[in-house]
Order: structure tokens, then C-alpha cells, then sequence
């Protein structure tokens, strides 16, 4: 299976980590969807602009470009830490649980998906998932209108997954810190205000060498 990753330059490099990580542990085809690629990327794209300024909505119509019947979807802040040898669909609690710690407008998103699908498993965390195409198309057909979706959660509310706990570093901390949130961890993931210092010279020392997908020009 191909590996799809929808992409917004946000001012991170984030993405190079994820694939290097991606390729060190668990080598697979990537296309990364996207209007605007980073310059230093020069894998496959499947080009496609943002249609608003919504991220939800976004990133299903990216996916809803994809024509494989089946594929894996990435996103550019998974950090894949140790070698792996399938893709499951990891959850952590539910709907109900995810919306007590969400806030602004992936609050929204949450709680419609909470009103339409019931207390399904919280598929939406900092983890890769296998979708189908069929099941990609179900979620776009929604009545978005106004509202958003969260789109794993939507997508795979009617499968089994195995549970996982999540871990986003979304905080100024130490690398003596990082490194001991992410022990006996097989992912983890950053937000802006985690994206600092620490956390990159971490990942640099994690994940030291290019990818086959980065141009010489980066170091």
C-alpha cells in the first residue's frame, strides 16, 4: 500500500522527520499531497489546493483525490520511532472522552461527529490508519456545510482498531524530557508550541540522515 500524507506549509519541517522516519522503520511508496511541496521534497505529488480555511475539509478533499481502493494515511507530524511491520487503526477511548479535551474549532468538529456517529472509538490521534476509498467517499458525502468532521474517527467508526495511547508534545520542554515521554513509544507527535530546540535537535539526533525523498540542498 501507498502511503498518502497531506501537506500545508505551516513553517515546520516536521515532514522530514516523518519521513525519515518512514524510511527507516517501515519503508513504503509516499505521495504527499499538496499544492505548495517544500522545497528540499522530491518524492511523488498529487496535487491539490486547500479549498478553505477549514483543516478538516481540507484534508478530505485531499484524500478524496486518492484512486486506490485502499491506502495508508499519514500525516506530516507522525514520528514513526521504531521499526514496525503493519499499519493497524489505533484508537484511543472515544468520542465522548476526546471531546472533554478538545478545544476551539476541533471542538466543533468533535462534537459533530459526536451528534452524527454516536460515542464511536477516537480514532483522530497522532497515528497513521489504513482507509479505503469507499470509506474516504462516505465521509466527504457528509453535510459539511458550515460544520467539520474529524475524519478518522468518521471514517473508521464502524471498525474494530486496537487501542493506543496517544502522546502530542505540544510544550516547551527539555530533551531529557522528549526522551523520556517517548520510551517504549512506536509514535509520537509535536505541535508549534513543542517545536522547539530541544524537540528538532532530538529528531536530528533520532533521525541523522536524509531521506531518499529530501534534495542534497538540505542539512
Amino acid at each position: 500500500m501507498t502511503i498518502y500524507i497531506p501537506y500545508k506549509h505551516n513553517g515546520e519541517d516536521a515532514l522530514k522527520y516523518a519521513l525519515r522516519g518512514i524510511e527507516k522503520n517501515f519503508p513504503h511508496d509516499v505521495v504527499l499531497i499538496t499544492d505548495t511541496p517544500p522545497e528540499w521534497y522530491k518524492g511523488n505529488i498529487l496535487y491539490k489546493q486547500d479549498v478553505s480555511s477549514r483543516k478538516q475539509l481540507n484534508l478530505i478533499s485531499k484524500l478524496f483525490e486518492i484512486k486506490d481502493e485502499q491506502f495508508i494515511y499519514w500525516n506530516d507530524d507522525h514520528f514513526l520511532i521504531k521499526p514496525i511491520t503493519e499499519i493497524k487503526n489505533w484508537y484511543e477511548g472515544t468520542i465522548s472522552q476526546a471531546l472533554k479535551k478538545a478545544q476551539g474549532r476541533y471542538y466543533q468538529a468533535v462534537g459533530n461527529t459526536y451528534e452524527h456517529f454516536g460515542d464511536v472509538k477516537y480514532y483522530d490521534i497522532h497515528t497513521p490508519c489504513i482507509l479505503t476509498r469507499e470509506q474516504v467517499h462516505r465521509v466527504f458525502r457528509l453535510e459539511w456545510g458550515d460544520k467539520e468532521f474529524v475524519i478518522k474517527s468518521a471514517a473508521l467508526c464502524q471498525e474494530e482498531g486496537e487501542e493506543m495511547k496517544d502522546l502530542k508534545i505540544n510544550r516547551p520542554v527539555s530533551m531529557t524530557a522528549i526522551e523520556h515521554l517517548i520510551k517504549d513509544r512506536t509514535f509520537f507527535s509535536t505541535g508549534p508550541n513543542g517545536w522547539k530546540t530541544p524537540m528538532i535537535n532530538l529528531l536530528n539526533i533520532m533521525f541523522p540522515h536524509k531521506s531518499k525523498w529530501e534534495k542534497s540542498l538540505t542539512g
